[in-house]
Parts: structure tokens; C-alpha cells; sequence
């Protein structure tokens, strides 16, 4: 702990009813490396309410992709029969995806937007939510402090296990950083509304085309 609010804890009420009753979808992928380059080996994630950021969920899945995988490269989405056993688990994290609201909360997150976008034909909810940078947010409040989610991280009091960490544990630790810094945001008056703090972290997602998505009446409510 490097900080003398570092322990802050501010009541929810300091932030507005959209930013309470939103779902946050803490999201982590971690990477190994084959021939062919880094794959995804396992995507975390972990819902927090926005009411009080207690844990609503959380699902782990491997993912089994092909050496030689051209995950990054622009392709047409695999349809959901065509997924390997480990990417088709991403069907299962998109099955809590509900009617209310969402955002995807990530560290920096272009690893997971481009995960979820590629397989945006077994997850065209989570695809189309916009997310949400945790390190973003985090270096607001934490003018000066150089590094990335680690060195963030220890500023806002986070614990962190040594070296490196499951997609589990990564999940974890940015759902804790988003925590803290959203708490020391708001008790420092720099922000009190869910819009003031998409507009400072948020990131709008490539769009999903309409024959993967749920029917209008689902979507506009998932959205918005």
C-alpha cells in the first residue's frame, strides 16, 4: 500500500442508478505459445455488480485452438458448430450475459475485444458490449504512477501474487484495480455517473453483424 486512501472504501450511493445497475464482466485471456506464434489458452471472467461490486458469477474455460492459429488475422466467424470443444466453451460465458445492462472490463483488453470479436458467432452479446479499460481508469487516479496493472496495482493497495498468473487470478486482480479505482475516483469528486466514466475508459466494439445477434427485442435491452 502506497497510498494514504489507498483503503478507501466509498458507499455506493456516490455513484449514479446506471453505473448501479450495470453488470461489469471482468475478462482475461491468457496466452501460450505454440509454432506458430501466441494462442489464447484460457479466457477468465468474473461479474461484479455495480451496485455494490460484489462477485455475481464467474466462469473459466480453456480453449484448445489449432497450431499455427490465425486468431488476430481478419477472417469470417466460425459458426458454432464449426468451434473447437475449448472456443465453444465461450458459449457458456455468453449464456449469463441477461437483459441487464453490461459492460466488459478489461486490462487494456485488445487481447480479449479481439478473442470475442473472432469468435463473435458464439458470443455475439459479449462481441457487441463496450468495454471498459481498468488501467485507464486506474492512471486518472493515479497521476504519476508509471507502469502498467502491476505497478497500478500496488498504489491502489491490490495484493498481487508473484510473477506470472492464471486468467483466473489476472481476472481477479483487474476486477480489484477497477474496485479501487472507482472508489478513489468518486471520494476525490472526479467522478459520480456511469457516463463520466465510459466516456474516460470506454471503448466501442468492432460492430457484430445482425444475423449473429439476438432478436431486437433482446438486443436494444442488452445494448444499451
Amino acid at each position: 500500500m502506497t497510498g494514504p486512501d489507498a483503503d478507501i472504501v466509498v458507499p455506493v450511493r456516490m455513484m449514479d442508478a446506471e453505473f448501479g445497475s450495470t453488470t461489469f464482466v471482468v475478462v482475461d485471456v491468457e496466452m501460450r505459445r505454440q509454432p506458430g506464434g501466441l494462442v489464447p489458452a484460457a479466457v477468465a471472467a468474473l461479474a461484479l455488480s455495480g451496485a455494490d461490486f460484489q462477485p455475481l458469477w464467474r466462469v473459466y474455460q480453456e480453449i484448445c485452438e489449432e497450431p499455427h492459429s490465425s486468431w488476430k488475422k481478419p477472417r469470417s466467424p466460425r459458426l458454432p458448430h464449426e468451434l473447437s470443444e475449448g472456443s465453444a466453451g465461450l458459449a457458456l460465458l455468453e449464456m449469463h450475459v441477461t437483459a441487464q445492462p453490461h459492460r466488459i472490463v478489461a486490462a487494456l483488453g485488445f487481447i480479449e475485444a479481439s478473442l470475442l470479436h473472432t469468435e463473435r458467432a458464439a458470443c455475439p452479446r459479449l462481441a457487441s458490449l463496450t468495454r471498459w479499460d481498468a488501467v485507464e481508469l486506474a492512471r486518472t487516479v493515479c497521476p504519476g504512477v508509471g507502469g502498467g496493472l502491476e505497478e497500478l496495482a500496488r498504489h491502489l493497495g491490490v495484493p498481487l501474487h508473484p510473477g506470472p498468473r492464471p486468467a483466473t487470478q489476472e481476472a481477479w486482480a483487474v476486477a480489484q484495480v477497477f474496485r479501487h479505482a472507482v472508489e478513489r475516483g468518486a471520494a476525490a469528486g472526479r467522478w459520480s455517473s456511469f457516463a463520466e466514466l465510459e466516456e474516460i475508459a470506454g471503448t466501442a466494439p468492432k460492430p457484430v453483424e445482425e444475423k449473429y445477434l439476438p432478436p431486437p427485442t433482446v438486443q436494444g435491452s442488452l445494448f444499451d
